[in-house]
């Protein structure tokens, strides 16, 4: 495939993935973009919870909304990625579960993608779902590819699905604190249990968020569909017309943060 051929699949790629999560969630979330500020010039590795089904497709939306230019990557399991073989050419590279193989293809295949300083790789170093009031132990691939040496960026990211109060389901989303990978620890279980801490401190904090229900926690990237639909939403517009009022199909009227906005914030 050549490289504009590429490009064109990568584009059409994110597109949809914009409009499908637009389709499904009320909007799309973050807080501590702030966090993002130094990541110039440097690889980043992303690990996040794992709370869902739709967990790699937030990965490629933020790394388009948040990380433009970036080159997604993201490891696969194996036996899945055979099944959407597409996949391969979107960032998504094959690994063998529970294998020591497999745990050193990883290794090989993530170290060289962070060569390139414009990589951004999305881990899930708990590898199962889980809650994110439920913080879980890593997997040892996360501690062995951040270590002391380690010259890019590693940045503990949280994600949350949950209702408020629309019909669809709010996409939120924190970043933490980047890891001092320098000063982490020798020792590679003192190291893991680290990163762990790092990323359940940032589950911690957007729980408080979620629960908070405000939508000024955060920046709001994109609002998707609302109201009820239907019958009812045609006689509430109506009814709307009839007052000489502007229709609200949500409950609560906010303003819309562009990613455009955020991108220039962190330039």
């Amino acid at each position: 495939m050549s490289s504009l051929s590429l490009k064109i699949l990568n584009w059409g790629f994110r597109r949809y993935v914009r409009r499908f999560v637009q389709k499904n969630f009320n909007a799309v979330r973050v807080s501590g973009t702030e966090m993002l500020a130094d990541t110039h010039g440097r690889p980043v590795v992303c690990f996040i919870n794992h709370p869902g089904w739709w967990d790699p497709m937030t990965g490629v939306l933020m790394t388009d909304l948040l990380f433009p230019g970036r080159r997604f990557a993201a490891p696969m399991d194996a036996e899945a990625l055979r099944n959407y073989p597409i996949l391969e050419r979107l960032g998504f590279f094959s690994v063998e579960r529970d294998t020591a193989s497999g745990a050193k293809d990883f290794l090989r295949t993530s170290r060289d993608l962070l060569k390139n300083s414009n990589t951004i790789l999305w881990l899930t170093p708990a590898g199962k779902f889980h809650d994110i009031r439920q913080p879980a132990s890593f997997m040892s691939g996360l501690s062995h590819l951040v270590d002391t040496d380690f010259t890019g960026t590693a940045i503990p990211m949280a994600i949350e699905y949950t209702f408020w109060n629309e019909r669809s389901p709010e996409l939120l989303v924190q970043f933490g604190s980047p890891v001092a990978c320098a000063a982490l620890p020798d020792d590679r279980d003192a190291r893991t249990h680290e990163l762990e801490n790092a990323l359940a401190t940032t589950q911690a904090s957007l729980a408080e968020l979620a629960i908070a229900r405000d939508p000024k926690g955060f920046t709001t990237l994109a609002a998707g569909r609302a109201g009820v639909g239907g019958l009812y939403d045609l006689w509430r517009r109506a009814i709307a017309s009839l007052r000489g009022r502007k229709y609200q199909d949500r409950h609560t009227s906010e303003s819309l943060v562009s990613a455009n906005a955020v991108r220039g914030e962190l330039r």
